[in-house]
């Protein structure tokens, strides 16, 4: 279960970085993106494998992405 939550996370991450750069017109959100990719590989690396600690720390890195989105969206408006 553990796998699958890392594994959904990542491929997330990678899905929203392929949009913003697809996505010109909201650098902001781009912005956002690479910021969230950076606060999960630093997740990763301060935790050990597949721990609670590492999970807290990805779904703050979550958080903040979303916060960090709706922000650079009102932006884009």
């Amino acid at each position: 279960m553990n796998t699958l939550l890392k594994t959904s996370v990542t491929a997330l991450t990678f899905i929203f970085l392929a949009g913003c750069q697809n996505s010109v017109t909201n650098p902001e959100l781009n912005q956002c993106a690479q910021q969230n990719y950076q606060c999960i590989n630093s997740c990763e690396q301060q935790s050990s494998s597949e721990s609670l600690s590492q999970q807290v720390c990805s779904a703050k890195c979550i958080e903040r992405y979303n916060h960090c989105k709706v922000q650079a969206e009102k932006l884009g408006e």
